[in-house]
């Protein structure tokens, strides 16, 4: 929203705060010299999990997504930028490229143009070696980001930012291989209802996703848990099959789930703002889509297959491909403890704190769905109460005032439209820029 609405002393905040994480970076030099994020523990790095004294991929690259977002956000306005915002630019553009030089390994590579040429017939186990996974979709925004800024400022204020003509070809292979790969395992298809035609729908790695353990009771939608967690000796809990797997099915389309799937909201928005950028920087390739349509059919499959049809009381299936099982049964993350698992609708809350909403540009109907979920928030209707309970918990009274205002804070900027855009709610304040 600070981008859309060009709030620069917004985004200026937000720089200090990403800013602080910098001082924490070590030095490495395997593959490539340069800085880390080491995890040195906690509950969730542990040496059980190969976490522990490590940098933690994942981590670091969801935050590399925010801090270049925010680097190509301050350069875009050039005319309003100043020395300090220069600083904050220069230093988030070498850890950036200083990580993904890191990253960009032959070998690493040449696997992942190995794995856009698989189909999915050939995942034959619960390995995510040939998955497309949120780690290659958050590093084609790093890289989209990091173009942008570099387009935006050029060298005259950023001689600091040096690198070699030959890890620019390294750079160069390792995006196209990813962008690729992306394009690779986005799924079309024209979806129809009764004999009606409702549109072309995407899906990401359709099927490939089958026999990996988070998806194993995808086609599983019951109430009855699954599993139960019991606690043993020394307090960890272990889980207690309820459901035989042997009798559910596997879920032969199974792919992204719509929480990991909000990825896209801001990956597709990075490649949409920097693709004249990217193209000068990383190489243009060809694809069989558009980028548009792209954008356009993953928005389209948020209300043919995902949402529920209930304009009153939106919500929204655990699936992108619209399957709505359980989700993550029995999932420990390493840690050895126990997690039941996500049932039907319980990641429905990810429409509206995961950016979906700013979809709305496509299609008007996901902007409207927005508005009702902030009336129901709102609401003091008994019925409105019990849903919000129920269906979005994280929005109710008996929530912890942080953990709403966490919410709100990823759910209230996505209101926000254009440049001349306003949200007015009946009942409600107005939220324009």
């Amino acid at each position: 929203m600070a981008r859309r609405c060009h709030r620069m002393g917004r985004l200026r905040e937000i720089a200090a705060l990403v800013e602080g994480a910098y001082a924490s970076l070590e030095a490495r030099s395997f593959p490539a010299k340069g800085r880390g994020w080491v995890c040195r523990g906690g509950a969730i790095c542990t040496a059980r999990n190969g976490l522990l004294d490590n940098e933690v991929t994942l981590c670091s690259l969801q935050f590399l997504g925010l801090a270049t977002a925010l680097a190509s956000a301050l350069a875009a306005d050039g005319s309003r930028i100043d020395a300090q915002d220069i600083a904050f630019i220069r230093e988030t553009l070498n850890v950036a490229l200083e990580h993904l030089l890191h990253w960009a390994t032959e070998s690493v590579t040449k696997s992942i143009v190995q794995a856009a040429q698989a189909a999915p017939n050939e995942v034959i186990d619960g390995s995510s070696k040939l998955l497309f996974t949120d780690k290659p979709l958050w590093l084609i925004g790093v890289y989209a980001e990091v173009a942008g800024v570099l387009a935006a400022i050029g060298d005259r204020d950023l001689k600091a930012v040096s690198i070699s003509a030959g890890d620019v070809l390294r750079l160069q292979r390792h995006y196209q291989a990813l962008i690729h790969l992306f394009f690779a395992r986005i799924s079309l298809e024209n979806a129809t209802k009764d004999g009606e035609r409702l549109g072309t729908v995407a899906d990401l790695d359709r099927g490939y996703w089958r026999l990996y353990s988070d998806n194993r009771f995808a086609a599983y939608t019951g109430e009855q848990k699954p599993v139960l967690c019991e606690t043993g000796s020394g307090g960890v809990t272990r889980p207690k099959a309820v459901v035989d797997p042997a009798t559910v099915p596997l879920l032969s389309s199974a792919g992204w789930d719509i929480s990991h799937a909000r990825r896209l909201v801001h990956v597709l928005d990075a490649l949409d703002r920097n693709r004249t950028a990217i193209a000068a920087m990383w190489g243009s390739r060809d694809f069989r889509v558009p980028l548009s349509t792209v954008q356009s059919t993953f928005a389209n499959s948020l209300l043919v297959r995902i949402w529920n049809g209930d304009s009153n009381y939106p919500l929204f299936s655990n699936y992108f491909s619209g399957a709505n099982g359980w989700y993550r049964v029995a999932y420990d993350n390493g840690t050895g403890q126990c997690r039941e698992g996500t049932p039907p609708y319980a990641l429905t809350s990810s429409f509206p704190t995961g950016g979906y909403i700013s979809w709305s540009k496509y299609h008007a109907r996901i902007g409207q769905l927005g508005s009702q979920l902030y009336r129901l928030y709102e609401s003091t209707h008994p019925a409105d109460v019990a849903f919000v309970e129920h269906y979005y918990p994280d929005f109710s009274g008996r929530a912890s005032p942080r953990t709403v205002a966490l919410s709100r804070l990823m759910f209230l900027p996505t209101l926000v439209g254009g440049s001349d855009a306003q949200l007015s709610v009946p009942g409600a304040r107005t939220f324009k820029h």
